[in-house]
């Protein structure tokens, strides 16, 4: 079983994502945000990094491939999202990331998502155009 841990903007695609993943029986997804809070760099009341909770969540849940949504939405913006890539790339290098994005909405973030991938910071990218069913199978291969 493929565990992913997901972030993409709007319960819609969250949603549709995750049951279309888990109805193939190969995944288990979760949220990204519940499962590892230090690469959206949450701190704690005193000000601290969450570091001792975010690492025990993820040691337990370890996802395998991260699905990061992109897009013009401030949280998703491509900026922020590398600087979630660098976080995990700290703390999980074997972790394999693919983005997710509306190609149609900024070109120029289009443009970056593709350098991201050229410059193998990711290991893919996905369009919100492609199929459910597309989806699915690339993040099987990933």
């Amino acid at each position: 079983m493929i565990r992913l841990g997901i972030s993409v903007p709007g319960k819609l695609y969250t949603d549709a994502i995750t049951k279309a993943l888990e109805e193939t029986g190969n995944f288990r997804v979760c949220p990204l945000e519940e499962v590892c809070p230090y690469v959206f760099g949450e701190k704690s009341e005193a000000g601290e990094d969450n570091s001792i909770r975010s690492t025990m969540a993820w040691k337990e849940s370890e996802p395998e491939v991260v699905l990061l949504g992109v897009s013009v939405r401030q949280g998703y913006t491509l900026k922020e999202r590398r600087d979630v890539i660098e976080r995990l790339r700290e703390r999980q290098p074997n972790c394999r990331i693919v983005l997710f994005l509306d190609e149609l909405v900024s070109p120029e973030q289009t443009t970056g998502v593709k350098n991201l991938k050229q410059a193998k910071l990711i290991d893919g990218f996905l369009y919100a155009s492609g199929t459910m069913d597309y989806l699915v199978a690339t993040l099987e291969s990933v």
